[in-house]
């Protein structure tokens, strides 16, 4: 568990804020939608007040001696390069991100990251994250995001992690993803790996910590952040339609934040 804080200053309490969890895009493999990531890229770029983080499973990271390669369903422009796809990935990644690497709020690591560290000991997501020059978050990290205005401070807390939820129903999904982020201090959960786009949301009551009894609420979101890579492609036998994955929509949420906002107006998602 990784813990970071990050601080933002802003001059209005009228400001709104996006946030674009961006992960599972699975560059290098023959699905992945790498117009729809210049899109967001170019939007991140394009707002003001945009952030994103990085949700893990950036580069499919599936080599010649892996179980799950299959040359059919690795995008063209790798095949040159199919000793050193990885780095040819990460190559990429960099390029991609660099217009939007000082809005990043970090890079959590994923399932294909890891497995190629732990295997292959080629740890491309800590080169990354040293390329881009942005916090590595590891698997599952909190975060402290502060706004601040005139002297005065407000905090939206955030769980991020790549996870291991890739339940097939919707349903199950975020029931699993409800349980885990109840285990956390949080107002915004965040999941990567199930390749969905789902947002739960309620609304928790409290009271004060001093001073006059009341009931103060708090909004809390908990999502899962979708993907950029099609389990179905025309002329592959791949892996995602070997297994039976559903087809799944390509891109990620768009949270907007209005820090100052109240409780129930504090956040809205747009996926």
């Amino acid at each position: 568990m990784i813990l970071h804080s990050v601080e933002t200053v802003h001059p209005s309490r009228s400001d709104v804020f996006t946030l674009y969890p961006i992960g599972d895009i699975h560059i290098g493999a023959k699905g992945c939608e790498v117009d729809t990531l210049r899109e967001v890229v170019a939007e991140v770029e394009r707002q003001p007040n945009a952030f994103w983080i990085g949700m893990g499973d950036y580069a499919e990271s599936i080599n010649l001696s892996d179980k799950r390669f299959d040359l059919r369903s690795i995008a063209p422009r790798y095949l040159p390069r199919l000793d050193d796809m990885p780095r040819a990935c990460l190559d990429d990644l960099v390029q991609l991100f660099d217009p939007i690497k000082k809005k990043c709020l970090g890079l959590l690591v994923g399932n294909h990251e890891e497995k190629l560290r732990l295997r292959d000991s080629n740890d491309i997501h800590g080169a990354l994250c040293v390329a881009l020059g942005v916090k590595n978050l590891g698997y599952d990290s909190l975060l402290r995001w502060t706004f601040r205005r005139s002297g005065a401070s407000t905090v939206v807390k955030i769980m991020a992690s790549h996870g291991t939820i890739a339940s097939r129903k919707a349903g199950a999904a975020a029931n699993r993803m409800e349980d885990v982020a109840s285990n956390f201090d949080c107002d915004i959960a965040l999941f990567g790996h199930g390749h969905k786009k789902i947002v739960g949301e309620r609304v928790e009551l409290g009271m004060p910590e001093s001073g006059a009894m009341r009931i103060t609420e708090r909004k809390k979101l908990v999502l899962m952040t979708g993907t950029f890579r099609r389990n179905h492609q025309e002329g592959t036998l791949d892996y995602g339609e070997k297994a039976g994955y559903p087809p799944v929509p390509i891109g990620c949420p768009a949270i907007r934040i209005a820090p100052w906002a109240p409780a129930r107006s504090r956040f809205q998602v747009t996926i």
